[in-house]
Order: structure tokens, then C-alpha cells, then sequence
């Protein structure tokens, strides 16, 4: 079961940050900044990847001998990951200057 839980949150915390690039980069937008650099496309790559790893995580996982602590685990992935870009997401935390969130 430990593993299951283990999987369920990467899977959880990989599916939560790789949505936000994909979706980022596939409506065109490049105002998320990612590590690999800008544009859109790196944005879906990025995305695409933290979502197949979350797909890999997830069927490793194996949820169904142990459902309730699977989900439970890959909903604080997603929260967790949610928390830390609500956090990190006050400025670019690449160190790079960006029109939203210049402070002079």
C-alpha cells in the first residue's frame, strides 16, 4: 500500500503541473514560464511529459487493490503542486523579468 500512495501522489503532483503547461501552449500562450524555456510548443512538450510520467506513475500505482488511499494520495499531489505554484507564481521564479510581475 505504501507504494500505492507513493505512485498516486507523483502521479497526482506530475498530472497537476503538466496540465497547466499543456493547456498554456496549446491555446497559443507562452506567459507560462517553463524550465526548459519559452514559446508555446515547449510549453505542450513540458506538459505532455509531466502528463505521460503521470499516466506511468498512475498505472504503477495500482489504484484498484487500494482505492481510497490512491485517490486520496494523487488529490494531495494535486494540491500540493497547486500550493506551490500559488506560491511560486508571485514572480518567475526562473529569475527571468516578465511584464506581469515587475515591480517598479
Amino acid at each position: 500500500m505504501i507504494l500505492t500512495v507513493l505512485l498516486a501522489f507523483v502521479a497526482g503532483f506530475f498530472a497537476g503541473n503538466g496540465l497547466p503547461y499543456y493547456v498554456e501552449g496549446s491555446t497559443g500562450r507562452t506567459t507560462n514560464p517553463s524550465p526548459f524555456g519559452d514559446g508555446a510548443v515547449v510549453n505542450v512538450v513540458t506538459g505532455w511529459g509531466g502528463l505521460v510520467i503521470a499516466g506511468f506513475a498512475w498505472y504503477f500505482a495500482d489504484v484498484p487493490e487500494h482505492p481510497w488511499p490512491g485517490w486520496i494520495a494523487a488529490a494531495l499531489g494535486v494540491l500540493a503542486v497547486g500550493l506551490i505554484h500559488a506560491r511560486l507564481w508571485r514572480g518567475d521564479v526562473w529569475g527571468r523579468r516578465r511584464p506581469w510581475n515587475v515591480t517598479s
